[in-house]
């Protein structure tokens, strides 16, 4: 069975709030050339997951930032700022979008069918099915997609960038590289080891979920996925995703959790958290991160490892790479075209420039 297949299965079978939470939306899917495509539909601003949703991407995710600004007046500022984009995204009716093979991750991926698939018949048909929604094809990169990228690139897609991602594919770079040696050293530790998480032990789903949420949504934003227990234990055992917990064998407590899905050569790490508790000096990031790395590096893999922490991932081997949404419009009336074109505008000569600049 495919990865579409299966993650569409798994949200058509229960409560899908009760799997990502805050989620909301729903669920439809495509056959092309005996492909299955899923596809998630959203018809309005909701309280939702930024996965789904354009507009908590967008909306919800700068106002996380605001705390990040010291001086009250740029603060008020910025917020202002926000909120009448805010209010021109839901006039323009941002949220009513499918997005296509979308499997709610924050780093999508595609089959190898997607480089010689015949996207136009999915286009036209998506269109007819939902036509009042924008389409929507995240997480594309040159390096990954080339095929991909350029079709939609020449088709009238809206390109956007979304973030930079970092890819490892060059596993002699990697494995050269001093901070990768220093950082192997962690993995023959004997104070901690690396569990894997077998689909019967719910406990340790539970501190799964626990661990990812002291890192991604306490300490970084509540707008990001909530995965539940629930929904890693189904991912397990439909075999999508390979769960580890870290274990501290002096506190026999778990302190760490990575877990890796795969497809076409590909993986990704949707599953990263560890103790707060826990002073820097005892590297558990890293022992996470080397742990990952090494566990692609073996199968040969094409590693990408999302974006956030740019210095830590390039000083042991990883390409900065712009990731970008592509949009298609032209079907919808102009007000609802509008929107979107800002979003283009902004992303092509602010935010990719300041990308690339800051190196984030």
């Amino acid at each position: 069975m495919s990865y579409s297949k299966a993650i569409y299965e798994i949200f058509t079978k229960s409560q899908p709030s009760r799997l990502i939470k805050k989620l909301n939306t729903k669920f439809d899917f495509y056959k092309i050339e005996n492909e299955f495509i899923i596809t998630t539909i959203t018809d309005g601003v909701k309280p939702n997951s930024y996965v789904a949703s354009p507009y908590a991407l967008l909306i919800d995710y700068s106002e996380d930032e605001l705390v990040k600004i010291e001086s009250k007046l740029q603060r008020g500022f910025s917020r202002l700022l926000i909120t009448t984009f805010a209010s021109f995204l839901r006039y323009t009716q941002i949220d009513k979008a499918q997005t296509l093979n979308n499997y709610l991750l924050s780093t999508n991926f595609f089959s190898k069918k997607w480089e010689r698939l015949d996207v136009e018949a999915l286009e036209e048909e998506a269109i007819e099915r939902y036509p009042e929604h924008a389409l929507i094809i995240r997480s594309v990169n040159i390096t990954q997609n080339p095929k991909l990228f350029k079709h939609l690139s020449q088709n009238d897609w809206m390109l956007i960038v979304s973030r930079q991602v970092y890819i490892f594919d060059d596993k002699e770079r990697w494995r050269k590289h001093r901070n990768t040696i220093n950082d192997k050293k962690l993995l023959s530790d004997k104070r901690f080891e690396f569990c894997k998480v077998v689909v019967e032990d719910v406990k340790a789903f539970e501190q799964a979920e626990a661990l990812y949420g002291f890192l991604y949504l306490e300490k970084y934003s509540e707008h990001n996925i909530q995965f539940t227990a629930k929904y890693l234990q189904l991912l397990v055992e439909a075999k999508l995703l390979d769960l580890y917990l870290l274990r501290d064998k002096v506190t026999i407590d778990y302190v760490g959790v990575v877990g890796m899905t795969e497809e076409a050569k590909v993986i990704t790490v949707p599953i990263v958290g560890y103790d707060m508790r826990y002073e820097q000096e005892e590297a558990l990031y890293r022992r996470l991160m080397i742990f990952a790395t090494s566990y692609a590096m073996e199968r040969d893999c094409l590693l990408n490892l999302s974006s956030g922490a740019p210095q830590f991932k390039t000083l042991r081997g990883a390409r900065a790479e712009l990731e970008y949404m592509f949009v298609k419009v032209k079907h919808l009336s102009f007000r609802r075209r509008m929107g979107w074109q800002l979003i283009a505008f902004l992303s092509k000569y602010f935010y990719a420039p300041l990308l690339k600049r800051l190196k984030l």
